[in-house]
Formats: structure tokens, C-alpha cells, sequence
């Protein structure tokens, strides 16, 4: 029995010899290549501000371009009306992936339909930074103080921004000048905010 064991750890012993010297006599490739180079924390701060910036001057175009609404996230256009007609709840979740059957769009629902569209390129997370500017730039507008451009609030903060947005633009005495202030004063943001250091 003290043999087989004896022997074993020789086997053992041998085969992290061969290995030693295998290593020792023809090491492993490694690769040539530089790893990928991964962004400044304020590199990503500006890359963000310049995608929200994007997204808000699509927005403002997508605005002139096709109409606003209120009322409703999108107004579809119907056989025999005069203008767009507001679309139902029901609607406007189809609606976010049917671009040619919207014919106007509030301010969120337009942000919503540009993040959806395949043609273009935001993303949700800047859909989400849109919003907090816009928050902030109604903020502004009030005359209250606002936050510093670029700040990322809370998934709970952020759905509350949302409301908000949606109401103001809902008011009743709410214009598409109105909108496209806003929308200016938030393109204004991001423009100063890439300007000062984070």
C-alpha cells in the first residue's frame, strides 16, 4: 500500500516538474494589444451631457417638425378629421413603435417615441437625463434654484420628474412657445454645464 502512494506523489511530482519547465522553456502568448482605455469620470460626465443635449435638440426639431400636443402623450391622425385627435392610453403604447401614425406628440411622448424609434440613437438613460433637465430647466423658469447640470437623481425622483413634466405640459394655458422655451433653456443647460468643469 505505501508503494502506490509513494508512486502517486511521483507522478505528481513529475508532472509539476514538466509543467515548471514547459513554462520556463516556452511561455504562454499574451497578447499585444493595449487594453481598451476606459473613460475619465469627466469624460463620461461630458459624453452623457452631449447625448442629452442630442436627444433635447431632436426633440425641439421632431416638435417644430410635426406638432405638439396636449392632453396626451400623441394626437394620430383620424379619416375626416380636421387636426390630429388625442390618442388613448391604449393607443399610445402601440403608437411608441408605429413612428409614421403619429401626427403631433407632447414633450414626454416625443422624447419616448425618439428613444423607440430605431433610426435614431438615444437610449433610455438619456431619455431619463432629458427629463431631469427639463425638470430642472422648468425649475429655472419658475425662478426657483436648480440643481447642477448632469446630476443623476433616483429611479423614484426621476418618475416624479416625469409627472411633472407631463402636468406642466398639460396645463391648460400651456403653448408650444412654452415647450420650445423650455426646451431651449434645457439645451442651454447642457451646453454651459460641458463648459464648467465637473
Amino acid at each position: 500500500m505505501p508503494d502506490s502512494t509513494s508512486q502517486q506523489q511521483a507522478a505528481v511530482a513529475w508532472r509539476i516538474f514538466f509543467e515548471r519547465t514547459r513554462v520556463l522553456l516556452w511561455p504562454r502568448q499574451v497578447p499585444t494589444h493595449p487594453p481598451t482605455p476606459r473613460l475619465t469620470p469627466e469624460d463620461d460626465r461630458l459624453r452623457r451631457l452631449d447625448r442629452t443635449r442630442d436627444l433635447l435638440e431632436q426633440t425641439r426639431s421632431s416638435l417644430v417638425q410635426h406638432g405638439w400636443i396636449t392632453g396626451a402623450w400623441f394626437g394620430v391622425t383620424s379619416p375626416g378629421a380636421v387636426g390630429p385627435r388625442r390618442a388613448t392610453p391604449a393607443e399610445a403604447f402601440r403608437l411608441l413603435h408605429a413612428p409614421s401614425k403619429v401626427a403631433a406628440g407632447c414633450l414626454v411622448g416625443t422624447i419616448l417615441q425618439l428613444v423607440e424609434n430605431q433610426d435614431t440613437a438615444p437610449s433610455i438613460a438619456d431619455a431619463w437625463s432629458c427629463v431631469d433637465e427639463l425638470y430642472e430647466a422648468m425649475h429655472e423658469q419658475l425662478g426657483h434654484g436648480s440643481a447642477s447640470v448632469g446630476r443623476i437623481y433616483s429611479h423614484d425622483q426621476r418618475r416624479a420628474h416625469l409627472r411633472a413634466l407631463t402636468s406642466w405640459n398639460d396645463e391648460p394655458e400651456r403653448r408650444v412657445e412654452d415647450v420650445l422655451e423650455l426646451l431651449d433653456r434645457a439645451i442651454s443647460r447642457t451646453i454651459v454645464g460641458a463648459c464648467v468643469p465637473g
